[in-house]
């Protein structure tokens, strides 16, 4: 198990920082890990707890809200190979830090959870559950070794009883996760439903009772889905219900146990949520269907009872209310914030003090707590403090259409020197930059790498091509179907940009993270006249060994099926479309960068490609992020790959004439 605490902190770390104005914005300024990381009330809204940056750093960090004379430093810092996912109080005294450290098992990297129980005063942080699974027979990590890796699967905090939640983990074996109660005072738990092997993800109402239990067999991949009777004991198998299936997507539970939300297109190309009445058994009503977005989830009122509104993504997260009084008590926070996107990161139980973060397309986040009671809003920190008042680029709308005539839309960031007047968006440096995923989407809000190469003087074309999520059935499914088609939408992005003159066709390059990363390798390889440089973070280079790497872990075999092969005819496709079988044919010169603890596309990808480009002609930097994850999450590792990008640009597109 990972040490939680490393030391406690002997200075406070800042929460208002003073604003500065640079000519050009140093790297660190936008390859900082953001300020304030998660931040929690404590349910009478006395305390809060942060995880903060102290320092380039992570730290857990408690104020005393009540009583501003308070100061009592309570912080720590924690291990940096440690990564928090999220904290929560489970009462008034007790705060539960939801953990993942990366290890190695038979040669691959794996995440490992863990919740940390930490009392308010932080003066100590203890396990709550220890990864002992006893062993079995199977193939995946717990039953040949007895270690559990999933061990901070949280399906409700049970906000009535502030000693116990309800954890999903496996006992004789982690492939059969049961629920139990855990008592985080004395981390004594009780079976409330064993687990089995068809099993792997559980519901409960909005009475905190255990009703659904999801999942798929490993023999074929099918779905499974059971429901037990309301207030009973009685499981039923989901071929009970007429208009359900096995894949029928749950999003919960109304006040009412009988009325399961799901999700369904009901013939539109979106997906919204309905009513399926348990007791009727049958579809009764609509509650949200949007015509152009999918639905993302649904939001449950700070107290766990109700269903209150539903969110969907469009050009940024939106939200719809069904509940008066819950969209009454934030209304005097979207009337102060009016015109910036907020996100909320908690609100006590009775809906009177908030803690949010409010930003827009060209300014950086700040988290703000707000106090119904006596209407005051108080400014915490800023996720950005060095940027101050340093004029950052604006995003703008766009679309264009492909060669088949299909719309994509996309988002245009565009350095600061053009919104003010000084320079033309005509024949500029340009960065293509498609997002990760590929089944993902990029919206209009803030986005640190966008906005650093803004400050470059390179102006940003981000796009949601085929693929994308969010955007209905048929747009995801065109990219799943054709990996090709996504590549091409990148391609026809870059051409609209030259032909509209916004681009200097001799000074373009395509920089991607992730999927991203692979989209500028072989869009370098297959279209060399376009790019002038690439830029591949974490990239995939090599999908047969992609496909490999996933069968590794249970269901992989299903999810290469699903994810990666249904988009090619075949292994002459999947050859064509990967990297390293073409690496000779690479002429762009080329900055590959990779983290050796990358868990989502594993480090041998990069070292794949690293051999195979020593036939290539191109120009190629190589940069290894030692103990760098998928995410390069923490200051150290993005400020190498900033500058690194830096030079890169700077070497093989200029100096730009927006630049400061």
């Amino acid at each position: 198990m990972p040490r939680f605490f490393a030391s406690i902190l002997l200075g406070s770390a800042v929460l208002f920082s003073a604003t500065a104005e640079a000519k050009l914005a140093p790297v660190d300024h936008y390859s900082r890990m953001p300020a304030f990381y998660d931040a929690s009330l404590s349910p009478d809204g006395k305390f809060m707890a942060t995880i903060q940056d102290s320092g380039g750093q992570y730290i857990l960090r408690v104020y005393n809200l009540a009583d501003p004379s308070d100061k009592k430093l309570r912080a720590t810092k924690y291990g940096k190979d440690l990564r928090v996912k999220y904290i929560d109080w489970a009462n008034n005294d007790t705060i539960l830090v939801n953990v993942s450290i990366p290890s190695k098992f038979q040669n691959q990297i794996i995440q490992t959870g863990y919740i940390y129980v930490v009392d308010k005063d932080v003066t100590g942080a203890e396990v709550l559950l220890k990864p002992d699974a006893r062993g079995g027979s199977g193939s995946n990590i717990s039953e040949s070794t007895g270690f559990r890796q999933f061990n901070n699967v949280v399906i409700d905090d049970l906000p009535d009883d502030p000693n116990h939640i309800l954890m999903s983990y496996g006992l004789e074996s982690q492939s059969k996760p049961g629920v139990h109660k855990m008592n985080i005072n004395t981390r004594r738990a009780e079976l409330v439903k064993k687990g089995n092997l068809t099993t792997q993800r559980w519901i409960t109402d909005r009475n905190h009772e255990l009703r659904v239990g999801e999942g798929r067999r490993d023999r074929n991949g099918e779905w499974t889905l059971v429901i037990k009777d309301a207030g009973g004991d009685t499981w039923r198998n989901v071929n009970e219900y007429p208009g359900l299936s096995a894949d029928t997507s749950v999003y919960g539970f109304t006040e009412n146990p009988n009325e399961l939300i799901i999700g369904l297109n009901k013939g539109k190309d979106t997906r919204g949520l309905y009513i399926y009445d348990l007791g009727q058994k049958r579809q009764t009503r609509k509650l949200f269907h949007h015509d152009k977005y999918d639905v993302e989830g649904i939001i449950i009122s700070p107290d766990g009872k109700k269903v209150v509104g539903a969110s969907f993504l469009a050009d940024s997260r939106e939200k719809v209310y069904f509940d008066a009084a819950y969209k009454a008590a934030q209304a005097p926070i979207e009337a102060k914030f009016a015109g910036f996107q907020i996100s909320y990161y908690d609100r006590t139980p009775d809906n009177k003090k908030f803690l949010f973060k409010a930003s827009a397309p060209n300014l950086p986040p700040m988290m703000y707590s707000y106090d119904a009671t006596t209407a005051q809003f108080k400014p915490i920190g800023e996720d950005y403090p060095e940027i101050g008042t340093t004029p950052q680029g604006d995003v703008t709308k766009v679309s264009y259409k492909t060669r088949d005539g299909y719309k994509i839309g996309g988002y245009l960031t565009t350095p600061p020197a053009i919104g003010e007047g000084k320079v033309a968006l005509k024949n500029l440096p340009f960065i293509v930059m498609p997002h990760g995923g590929p089944y993902s989407r990029d919206t209009m809000s803030y986005d640190f790498l966008a906005q650093f190469m803004a400050s470059r003087g390179y102006a940003v074309l981000q796009m949601n091509f085929r693929g994308s999520d969010g955007l209905g059935y048929e747009h995801q499914q065109a990219g799943r179907k054709n990996w090709e088609v996504m590549q091409e939408d990148v391609e026809d992005g870059t051409r609209w940009l030259i032909e509209k003159g916004y681009a200097d066709p001799n000074r373009v390059c395509i920089v991607g993270w992730s999927y991203g990363g692979y989209a500028a390798l072989i869009g370098s390889i297959k279209n060399p006249e376009l790019y002038k440089c690439a830029v591949s973070i974490a990239g995939v280079t090599d999908l047969n060994d992609m496909v490999s790497d996933l069968k590794m872990n249970r269901f992989g075999k299903f999810t290469a099926r699903d994810f990666m092969l249904k988009g090619f005819e075949g292994g002459d496709n999947i050859k064509s479309n990967s990297p390293v079988k073409r690496a000779d044919e690479l002429k762009t010169p080329l900055l590959l960068v990779h983290g050796t603890k990358d868990i989502q596309v594993q480090f041998d990808q990069y070292k794949r490609m690293k051999r195979a480009l020593k036939k290539s002609p191109a120009k190629t930097t190589f940069v290894e992020i030692k103990d760098g994850d998928h995410s390069l999450a923490t200051t150290d590792h993005r400020t190498k790959l900033f500058k690194a990008m830096d030079k890169h640009l700077t070497n093989h597109l200029g100096k730009s004439e927006a630049a400061p």
